[in-house]
């Protein structure tokens, strides 16, 4: 960790020096520092796990020979699940030791964890380095550095467009044959050529078609589909997954990277609807799951993206089209997972697909219609009715599927024709707002029949009813929402006061009904009753708290169009209000009420926003006294719960959030009063922006009174080590600044910004000795270390501010630093500090702290030495990636990665 603070500080500075950025500089070094971090660490990981390895034993003789096991892909769906290496090694006898296989490296110790907990991201990672890393990186780089070379044979046209083509598709053939050839090696070798030169193909056809326009759209089309038809057979046969993955990948990318910037949109998605509809025929053999959410992925991404930039109304029927093509694809993939698994396991249903699919499509839909609906074009009844219109047959089509399935699965479908049914009551529902259009009237109606189904449901005990219930309510808020945000843009702030006041009072009187139903709602699921559930306690206290957050968001909105005068103290008042119904509910029992207590917060957090952004005084309009009465009520709120022992952990977090409402609310007095007699760049109010967390944190400690005395040990955690981080931010940023203390001269440590960080190191110091007082536990590593950095920070801008104040030396970067005074002086300092902090860890037995001072001494060599050079043109790019990439190929293919040396751990052993 010390090496990343100094590498962070001396490659910020060199950066600076060099003309660079010293973000990037520094980022730089704390990265070099955290690798040789983390090169320690597996270094005693290894040399731990060597000591606490069993010791060999004697080989033992067999009857029979071992035989050699023929190569195989191992595939990563769901039909390879029942061959795992753990359940071999379970089955052996005890007496019979498992013998290593000839040609094939040690298994790594099985690890007993949930499969569910691995993430894709870990299996990816796994997957691209583990293997024949060399290979696969190899055949990504080469992939990226052709699509470079032509794009720039392309902008300079030093090649023949011809040959251009030719010598690519030459390439992808013998990469295919190539991998042919070797698709039995280990390592997946052959199979990644073939991979890659699918790839190259894709690339290669595309950009004839698209780019150069050297072949017709049907001769572009028929190889396109052979080469998709090629792709998936080769998956198939081979069975192998990483085979399917990079063509799909592969071919995706081919447009993107080729790109002209033509908005060929026909193009690319009839390109698109190919490879998706190579991955339905994969589909059709093999359940890759991971294959089918790549190409979802990239699918809808890329055509969001594109719609959002470039879609127009006059595209609507192209690209409702293949809208409609891609949505039937991924529902067959959907299909075709759940019924064609040749293996019976749990959950067979592909929920990311099945439900992905059916949201993104219809908000995609929603996104085709709404220019449609802009004002100024005519309406007609597509751009009426059209979404309701979608509602309905979606609807139509998911309860068809469900009734299928029922019919030709039965019990096998269960769970994927229930969720199509659940899909079709949806869309079913969303008809009638988007076909009334009137979300009032709507959203009303829906939370008031929402709550008699409750009723109705408890009465019956049909759980699903009163589900379904709870989702038409929340649902009917969604689309009040909306519709207020609609009448916002249609009413914009000042414009038609008169107007937006009706529309509000339309809403206020809507939001009034379906909080009041909700309340109904939540009362009735938070009492006991036959057949209840646990999940509709927590249903009970979301409607309670949407409830109250609906009518909070109408009175805002009331409060916004009317014009008066005092914003923030109808807030605070109705904060009180609010506090005032939580004090009720500890006498009265209702005490699913009291889990309310994050709206009080909110409503005094957008009291203290409001003073921020228009800069108010606490003594203004007698502000101190209604922020006092808030203040004083919530704290009494607070006190009585905690008595009562009821909702200790909202507590808690209640008594974290106050005091940094209180923090902030006070730092802005501070800057408010402050900003009527200094400049922004004068010291004294940049000096001041820690002062009120740094007493907070004394007041935390060291008073006895009521809240420190009972909540201390949370308060450390919630505050005060929070606000040592803020504070150090504000170190890092005063760094930049001169430090000009007018009307007082400038003296080193004798001014504001160095005063207070004198008192921010004692308040360290403070918290390591509280630390060490409370725990019987080492004081936490970045304390010290925290110390060090600030120490020695603060020295370097001490001498770049002395060289500043007394010397004349302008006050501008990186010219500061590139004068020679400045570099003369830094380098006297950095040898003395390297000087010096190798004694101390050479003294202390500290290794981290005597590598630091030599990584300081090294920097200051180095800086005597090192030259800009000048970055790579266009070209170099291509020849590295080229070369790089070919090298890696040669690399994996003649020399693989090899097993891991038993003795590696002693060996690195030995070294440490």
């Amino acid at each position: 960790m010390i090496f990343s603070l100094f590498l962070l500080i001396v490659g910020g500075l060199l950066a600076a020096f060099w003309g660079d950025s010293p973000i990037v500089g520094g980022g730089l070094g704390l990265l070099i520092g955290w690798v040789y971090h983390l090169m320690l660490r597996i270094r005693q990981l290894e040399a731990t796990i060597q000591q606490l390895a069993p010791p060999e034993s004697a080989p033992v003789q067999t009857s029979a020979p071992v035989p050699t096991p023929v190569p195989t892909q191992v595939s990563a769906s769901a039909d390879t699940s029942v061959s795992a290496p753990a359940s071999v090694q379970m089955d052996l006898e005890p007496s019979q030791p498992e013998l290593p296989l000839p040609n094939q490296a040690l298994p790594e110790p099985i690890v007993h964890t949930e499969p569910a907990a691995l993430s894709i991201l870990s299996k990816a990672k796994a997957w691209l380095f583990g293997g024949n890393p060399f290979v696969r990186l190899g055949v990504v780089i080469l992939f990226f550095g052709v699509v470079f070379l032509l794009r720039y044979s392309l902008q300079h046209n030093l090649v023949p467009v011809e040959l251009r083509l030719l010598g690519s598709a030459s390439a992808a053939l013998a990469l295919l044959g190539f991998g042919w050839r070797l698709r039995t090696r280990t390592g997946a070798y052959g199979l990644i050529l073939q991979a890659g030169g699918i790839g190259l193909l894709y690339l290669t056809i595309f950009g004839a078609y698209s780019l150069y326009h050297l072949i017709p759209s049907l001769i572009a089309f028929a190889l396109l589909l052979m080469i998709v038809l090629a792709a998936a057979a080769l998956a198939v046969l081979q069975n192998s997954l990483p085979l399917a993955v990079f063509a799909t990948v592969g071919g995706f990318l081919a447009p993107l990277l080729t790109s002209s910037g033509s908005n060929n949109y026909i193009g690319l998605f009839s390109f698109y609807a190919l490879l998706n509809a190579g991955i339905v025929m994969i589909a059709w053999f093999k359940s890759w799951r991971l294959l089918n959410l790549i190409g979802f992925i990239f699918t809808f991404v890329i055509a969001g993206f594109w719609g959002w930039f470039s879609y127009r109304p006059e595209d609507f029927w192209a690209t409702e089209g293949f809208l409609m093509l891609f949505f039937l694809f991924y529902v067959a993939i959907a299909i075709l997972f759940a019924t064609r698994s040749p293996f019976n396991f749990k959950d067979k249903v592909d929920g990311s697909l099945v439900f992905g699919t059916a949201i993104i499509g219809f908000c995609m839909q929603i996104g085709l219609f709404l220019p449609l609906l802009a004002e100024g074009r005519p309406v007609t009844f597509l751009s009426q009715y059209g979404l309701a219109m979608s509602a309905v047959i979606l609807s139509l089509f998911y309860l068809g599927l469900a009734f299928l399935l029922w019919r030709r699965y039965a019990e096998a479908q269960r769970l994927l024709a229930e969720t199509f049914l659940v899909l079709s009551v949806i869309f079913a529902t969303l008809t009638i707002p988007l076909a009334v259009q009137s979300a009032a009237i709507t959203s009303a109606a829906w939370a008031i029949e929402g709550a008699g189904i409750i009723w109705l449901g408890i009465r019956q005990q049909q759980f699903v009813q009163r589900l379904v219930a709870v989702g038409l309510q929340f649902i009917s808020l969604l689309i009040l929402i909306l519709n207020l945000g609609a009448s916002i843009n249609a009413y914009p702030y000042g414009a038609d006061t008169g107007s937006m006041l009706g529309v509000t009072q339309g809403l206020f009187l809507a939001s009034s009904l379906i909080a009041l139903a909700m309340l109904v709602a939540s009362r009735l699921l938070s009492a006991e009753f036959a057949g209840k559930r646990s999940l509709e306690t927590g249903l009970a206290m979301s409607l309670l708290v949407s409830a109250l957050v609906m009518h909070f968001l109408s009175f805002e909105l009331q409060l916004a169009w009317s014009d008066l005068d005092y914003p923030i103290h109808f807030h605070l008042l109705y904060a009180m209000a609010v506090i005032a119904l939580l004090l009720l509910s500890t006498r009265h029992y209702w005490r699913l009420l009291s889990w309310v207590l994050p709206l009080p917060i909110v409503l005094l957090s957008l009291a203290l926003l409001m003073m921020l952004v228009e800069g108010r005084s606490l003594f203004e309009a007698y502000l101190v006294l209604v922020w006092a009465g808030a203040l004083g009520l919530w704290y009494g709120f607070l006190w009585r719960l905690e008595r009562q022992a009821w909702f200790s952990t909202w507590v808690k977090l209640a008594q974290a959030f106050t005091l940094w409402l209180i923090i902030i609310l006070l730092m802005l007095q501070l800057q408010v009063w402050l900003k009527d007699y200094f400049t922004l760049d004068n010291a004294w109010p940049i000096a001041a922006l820690p002062l009120v967390p740094l007493s907070m944190i004394w007041l935390i400690l060291k008073a006895p009174i009521w809240p420190f005395t009972t909540q201390r040990a949370l308060l450390f955690y919630s505050v005060v080590l929070p606000s040592l981080c803020l504070i150090t931010g504000w170190f890092l940023l005063s760094l930049s600044v001169a430090g000009d203390a007018e009307p007082l001269p400038w003296l080193p440590v004798f001014n504001p910004i160095d005063l207070v960080t004198v008192w921010f190191a004692f308040t360290l110091l403070m918290v390591n000795s509280y630390w060490q007082q409370q725990t019987s536990l080492k004081a936490p590593r970045f304390l010290p270390y925290s110390l060090i950095f600030i120490g020695f920070a603060w020295l370097n801008l001490t001498v770049l501010r002395v060289l500043h104040h007394w010397y004349d030396l302008a006050w501008a970067f990186p010219d500061l630093l590139i004068n020679p005074i400045t570099q003369t002086t830094l380098a006297l300092v950095w040898g003395s500090s390297g000087l010096l902090f190798t004694w101390w860890g050479n003294r202390s037995g500290r290794r981290g702290v005597w590598s630091a001072g030599a990584m300081l001494l090294a920097a200051v060599i180095l800086k005597l030495f090192l030259i800009d050079f000048a970055s790579s043109d266009t070209v170099e790019r291509i020849i590295s990636f080229i070369g790089v990439g070919v090298l890696l190929l040669f690399i994996g293919y003649l020399a693989p990665l090899p097993p891991a040396p038993k003795d590696a751990a002693k060996e690195l052993t030995h070294v440490e």
